[in-house]
């Protein structure tokens, strides 16, 4: 009976492995590239030319989602990652614009000004998004199910240690009325 107990250890903890195994891939495809996205952002906030603003922006472009919206429930215009895109490429835009224009002149301040609030306010807006990411309806498929089988691997726990004991008041009695 010790070898059965022995094989469902191995089969929890290879579930275990397999759950963190998939949390890690999960956050590394869906969650990590949309944090290097924040990072480039708040780079391209703090930039102090277009062209390094453009730079860092792009980046950004790149590893964020090119559409769809990941609050599901209620989804608004300001977490829709197309309308994202536009923005951000509004932002290359003006950047570009910028780049011709005198360094140290209004119109020069004015511009890199207004590309650092938009870029603030893109930010809040993926962040606002990014708990939705977490809890996605494939993410909670996925532990729905796994979930469903660490309770069925208990289940079988307690029945098999039901059936040991009673294995074992079983043979205790056969043992003592000899």
């Amino acid at each position: 009976m010790s070898s059965s107990f022995k094989l469902l250890a191995v089969g929890v903890l290879s579930l275990l492995a397999f759950g963190m195994g998939i949390a890690y891939y999960g956050y590394a495809t869906y969650i990590y590239p949309v944090d290097e996205a924040l990072g480039n952002l708040a780079r391209a906030e703090s930039a102090q030319s277009p062209m390094e603003l453009a730079d860092y922006v792009y980046a950004a472009k790149r590893t964020l989602p090119k559409e769809g919206n990941p609050v599901w429930s209620f989804p608004t215009a300001r977490t829709d990652f197309g309308l994202i895109q536009l923005e951000l490429d509004n932002i290359i835009s003006r950047a570009n614009s910028v780049a011709s224009v005198e360094p140290h002149s209004s119109a020069y301040n004015t511009g890199m000004n207004d590309m650092h609030v938009s870029l603030d306010a893109i930010q809040e807006n993926i962040i606002e998004a990014l708990p939705y990411m977490y809890v996605s309806t494939t993410n909670m498929a996925v532990s729905a199910v796994w979930i469903a089988v660490i309770l069925g691997l208990f289940a079988l726990m307690r029945r098999g240690k039901a059936r040991y004991k009673e294995f074992g008041s079983s043979t205790s009695s056969s043992s003592s009325s000899q």
